[in-house]
């Protein structure tokens, strides 16, 4: 009888015990996959943003249809140029920095709002080119769009810490990103092709990546630090609430929520001078001759600015002015094409 209820009650206590540990397991919290360590591309250990100063072949607002950027020739001036180049490596240790011998910051011009025709052609206008590479050195944009990436991946572009150059004034919507730039998300399909060379067709507008960007400055002399992010979402980059994409400068807070920054960059960009600005002086002049501050009131700020911009002397920035604007190669003889 002692035998039959010692049984009984090892056997009640076994069970009560395996239901406490099943009720235990079962209330314990679902650890969340890292969906960081689930990604199909390689994570980037060098990119560099190339900035291309160009005229328009159409209509700013038809480019992500037909194109039209095309790259103004650039000139021998030191220090204006008009292709640009950035370039970040990732540092053990340290993060994101500047790599050895690169631009520190891009030099821009405020755009002309100007119209051709029925057409609006703001100039100068700048393509931004994307380029990321691996630890190995070589170049790894296509891995953010194919195999499905191009559907979860979205560079955003938000200017911050905004403020005036030395001859600028604080204005009340200076942090308003956009009345300080305007950006059409233009990649190709294929993205190494172009429109131009009709080898691809222009997808930016439906499905925008970022790694190809045409980039207008609106307001001269101004400084700012252009936040360049590369969103990866979990399963879509599109905003489920409008079931859109969010615009370049603002990803929304439930983005952020869905998904990760696989690039996250601040690049310095000083828009120091407008593109309607003009040096009343002859270009054959001897610049010898022409004394500083003897020229009209707009010509000798502008070279002044320039001046300071560049940590030029005065027959320096005259010199920089007219190589810039007067010895570049016939405007059609660019190169590069969106």
């Amino acid at each position: 009888m002692k035998t039959m209820m010692c049984k009984t009650v090892w056997t009640l206590l076994v069970g009560v015990s395996l239901g406490l540990s099943l009720n235990s397991c079962s209330k314990e919290p679902v650890t969340p996959e890292n969906e960081t360590k689930n990604k199909l591309h390689e994570d980037p250990a060098k990119v560099t943003v190339r900035l291309v100063e160009c005229h328009l072949h159409a209509d700013w607002n038809e480019i992500q249809k037909v194109g039209g950027p095309h790259q103004n020739p650039e000139s021998p001036a030191k220090y204006m140029r008009r292709i640009q180049e950035i370039t970040y490596e990732l540092k053990t240790g340290s993060g994101w920095a500047l790599a050895e011998g690169s631009q520190r910051k891009f030099y821009v011009q405020k755009n002309g709002n100007y119209t051709h025709g029925d057409n609006f052609t703001p100039a100068p206008v700048y393509l931004m080119f994307i380029y990321y590479y691996n630890t190995q050195g070589e170049l790894m944009n296509g891995q953010f769009v194919e195999n499905g990436q191009e559907h979860i991946h979205q560079h955003f572009f938000t200017p911050e810490n905004v403020r005036p150059t030395f001859d600028g004034k604080p204005e009340a919507d200076d942090n308003d990103p956009q009345k300080l730039v305007d950006y059409l998300y233009v990649d190709t399909t294929p993205w190494d092709k172009t429109k131009h060379g009709k080898e691809a067709e222009i997808t930016g507008g439906s499905n925008p990546v970022g790694l190809k960007g045409v980039i207008r400055f609106l307001k001269d002399r101004k400084e700012f630090d252009l936040k360049l992010r590369l969103y990866h979402g979990y399963n879509s980059k599109k905003n489920p609430q409008t079931n859109d994409f969010d615009p370049f400068y603002k990803p929304s807070g439930i983005l952020l929520q869905r998904g990760t920054w696989d690039i996250n960059l601040s690049i310095p960009v000083v828009v120091f001078w407008s593109r309607e600005e003009l040096v009343d002086v002859d270009p054959d002049a001897d610049v010898n001759l022409i004394g500083e501050d003897s020229l009209d009131e707009n010509s000798n700020r502008t070279l002044h600015s320039i001046m300071q911009t560049f940590h030029l002397t005065w027959k320096e920035a005259l010199e920089e002015f007219n190589s810039y604007t007067y010895q570049a190669g016939a405007v059609e003889t660019g190169s590069i094409w969106l």
